[in-house]
């Protein structure tokens, strides 16, 4: 639970079958104006490469299986799965994984809707919501907690933690039975920073004992029923009747060991589940201001100390850019990762269903591609691609203006791949009336246009 954490075809082969997949609704977006592109759905070559970026670095890596979503404001949702839940059971994009420390996030959002609420101020120390604890000053407040600056220990480092565990995995552990295992503090509080589960898991029991109720139920009524967020909830204290990924660690598939006793460990600061479709939307839920309120976000973002840690999010550079991110594991099989840019409002999500992983690194690579095309784009799109005549009255051929080495695909209104060429001319005398999709792809250019054939 630490932080830092990539055809041939004919008039009747669908989309859904090629290897490099297009979206089909995008096709149809195109067909309908190229002007309204950016705003209404992906385009099909970027969502190419980011396919062929997953699975590449999946089999590169040997990964068994990861669900990823990204959301753009100019392009959309997207949504690729690459590899296996099981041998013979392909990842989809309905499965759930677990997300480990990413459920920070939702437990620091929790406890500001309770500041915006007045039942709670961030520099109340903890001890006004917590019994004594054992080496843990009362006078800490709940904002270092969530900033990671209270100094202490964090009790899953305690040496033979895992053992202790995973004993008997059907245990349900409580959260003040973890705290007998904290040693002294690691230093004063507001004196360092280091990232600390255990701040978490009091954050937890703090919103318990304030609204005297349980931290799931807070969790689904506060924040996943209002976003609709119906493939989210909290192990071992809830349950959802949805496909779960099968989680492997070190080459094992670790499906049939019972979670309750590291999902009940881990609780509020690491044990929830979700796809990788509501973890992105949640992410542009909450910075889209549409969770809590501005005073809140600012809370949210205000970055401290060495991890420049918010409240369950950082900040790093990354490919140059500022950007906010979290990362996740947990014991089993489960690597996570989600960055926001606040620069273009994107969002990355990266679940993968192995241990040890770097979903840290996979979602920092689909950034990269985002970037790229959006530089690409910008600089090339308007002039990589020139087909004429166009409109046709239905000529034998179709010229082509293209760079060498750039494929063409040729799609029609029902988004079916007609034909893949690297040729300059395209031999139309046999296709029927109507508009067709021209999507060329090089290098450096990603371009698409309409075609008439009246």
């Amino acid at each position: 639970m630490r932080l830092s954490e990539a055809i041939n075809g004919t008039m009747n082969h669908s989309l859904r079958n090629i290897p490099k997949r297009v979206n089909l609704l995008v096709v149809f977006v195109i067909l309908a104006g190229l002007n309204s592109l950016r705003a209404q759905g992906f385009d099909p070559g970027l969502a190419n490469q980011l396919q062929a970026k997953i699975d590449s670095i999946r089999v590169a890596n040997n990964v068994k299986g990861m669900s990823v979503c990204i959301i753009h404001p100019k392009q959309g949702l997207w949504t690729g799965v690459s590899g296996i839940s099981k041998p013979g059971t392909p990842i989809s994009d309905k499965m759930i994984f677990g997300i480990g420390s990413n459920t920070k996030l939702f437990t620091g959002v929790l406890l500001l809707k309770l500041v915006e609420n007045k039942l709670l101020d961030l520099d109340d120390p903890i001890g006004k919501f917590l019994p004594r604890i054992q080496y843990v000053d009362s006078a800490i407040t709940v904002r270092q907690l969530l900033n990671h600056t209270s100094g202490l220990m964090d009790v899953l480092q305690v040496p033979g933690y895992n053992d202790s565990v995973m004993a008997n995995p059907n245990r349900v552990f409580s959260t003040m039975e973890l705290m007998r295992w904290l040693g002294p503090p690691n230093f004063q509080p507001g004196k360092g920073w280091e990232y600390c589960n255990t701040n978490y898991l009091l954050g937890g029991l703090i919103a318990e004992n304030i609204t005297k109720r349980p931290y799931g139920k807070l969790l689904r009524d506060s924040i996943l029923r209002p976003l609709n967020m119906d493939s989210t909830f909290l192990d071992v204290y809830d349950s959802l009747s949805v496909a779960v990924a099968n989680p492997w660690q070190a080459g094992v598939n670790n499906m049939g060991v019972p979670r309750k006793s590291v999902n009940s460990a881990a609780w509020s600061a690491g044990a929830m589940y979700s796809t990788s479709r509501e973890m992105a939307q949640w992410y542009q839920s909450l910075m889209g201001g549409k969770v809590i309120n501005p005073s809140s976000m600012k809370e949210l973002t205000t970055f401290v100390g060495s991890g420049n840690y918010g409240i369950g999010i950082a900040k790093s550079t990354i490919n140059g850019k500022t950007i906010w991110y979290h990362g996740g594991t947990i014991w089993g099989g489960y690597n996570s990762s989600m960055m926001y840019d606040p620069s273009s409002q994107s969002v990355v999500c990266v679940l993968i269903n192995q241990l040890p992983a770097q979903a840290y690194q996979v979602a920092i690579q689909l950034l990269a591609t985002l970037d790229q095309y959006a530089t690409v784009v910008q600089r090339d799109m308007p002039r990589s691609l020139l087909l004429y005549p166009n409109p046709s009255l239905s000529s034998p051929k179709i010229h082509v203006v293209k760079e060498a080495q750039a494929t063409v695909r040729v799609f029609d209104t029902k988004g079916q791949l007609m034909i893949e060429t690297m040729d300059s001319e395209l031999e139309v005398s046999q296709w029927p009336k109507g508009q067709y999709l021209i999507y060329l792809e090089s290098m450096y250019n990603i371009s698409v246009q309409r075609l008439i054939l009246n």
